[in-house]
């Protein structure tokens, strides 16, 4: 598999099962690149982006207020201590796919794919940032893509703990670890903050539970344009299923029309 970002215009020679292009649609621009012939699989979904070429006072005041209040208590009050790998080592890679493939687990979500990630460390296009306690356990991990102008969320997990108390800190850990990855990205004159997609039509607790906890970073949402193009057999059965899963999934349904309605222009 290779993934493919801000561009959906890509080479199908490459000798791999699955390319996935990711375009967001950055403000002020359009959908340029039309529905190609290929048979692939298109989605057509959401993102939240934070503008990053506004003042850092400017950034947190778009915050929400309880939001701001759990940061500032989490940076005066909590003990905790901020890490960012912009070149992470295997090892590194290793420990943070074993700590988001618990979470993966617990969650029953997909897991982390160490050789997709050593990949994009490889293309210099992997960080990964997190915070952890005083007495060195990681409370909360991040793995971001960096493209040219943008940081894309890839990755995020928290540690579980049946103590109120320490869940309430990850919590405030956690809003603290994506201040700190904004105020990071703000200073190697990135352009924005890409909160890796938000639901499109929230369909279960948890998927309005991440909406909102995005969105109290305020921001713009924007679509993203995601094709999967298969490249063998392979590549053509594990899109086939993957289809099947997600077909009826708004982002889907709304790839759907957007192609029918562009090539109802062209006839």
């Amino acid at each position: 598999m290779m993934d493919a970002y801000e561009t959906t215009d890509i080479e199908y020679e490459i000798a791999v099962d699955i390319i996935i292009s990711h375009k967001v649609l950055f403000p002020s621009t359009d959908l340029a690149e039309k529905p190609q012939t290929k048979k692939g699989l298109y989605s057509f979904g959401k993102t939240l982006l934070i503008d990053l070429r506004r003042t850092e006072q400017e950034i947190f005041l778009d915050i929400h207020k309880n939001a701001r209040y759990k940061i500032n208590r989490a940076m005066k009050r909590d003990p905790l201590i901020y890490h960012e790998l912009t070149t992470p080592t295997d090892q590194e890679i290793q420990q943070f796919v074993r700590f988001f493939n618990d979470f993966a687990l617990n969650k029953g979500i997909p897991p982390a794919i160490i050789d997709r990630l050593k990949g994009l460390r490889d293309s210099n296009s992997l960080i990964l940032s997190y915070v952890s306690n005083e007495n060195g356990d990681t409370l909360c991990y991040h793995a971001y893509v960096k493209t040219k102008n943008s940081c894309a969320l890839l990755h995020s997990a928290s540690a579980r703990f049946n103590n109120s108390e320490l869940r309430n800190m990850i919590g405030r850990a956690n809003r603290y670890l994506h201040w700190e990855d904004i105020k990071s990205f703000k200073r190697m004159g990135l352009d924005w903050f890409d909160f890796g997609g938000i639901f499109v039509e929230p369909l279960k607790d948890g998927e309005r539970h991440i909406n909102t906890f995005k969105m109290e970073f305020g921001g713009q949402i924007v679509d993203i344009d995601r094709r999967h193009y298969p490249n063998t057999i392979l590549g053509k059965i594990i899109v086939f299923l993957f289809w099947l899963k997600h077909r009826n999934r708004p982002e889907f349904l709304r790839a759907k029309r957007l192609r029918q309605h562009q090539y109802a222009l062209k006839s």
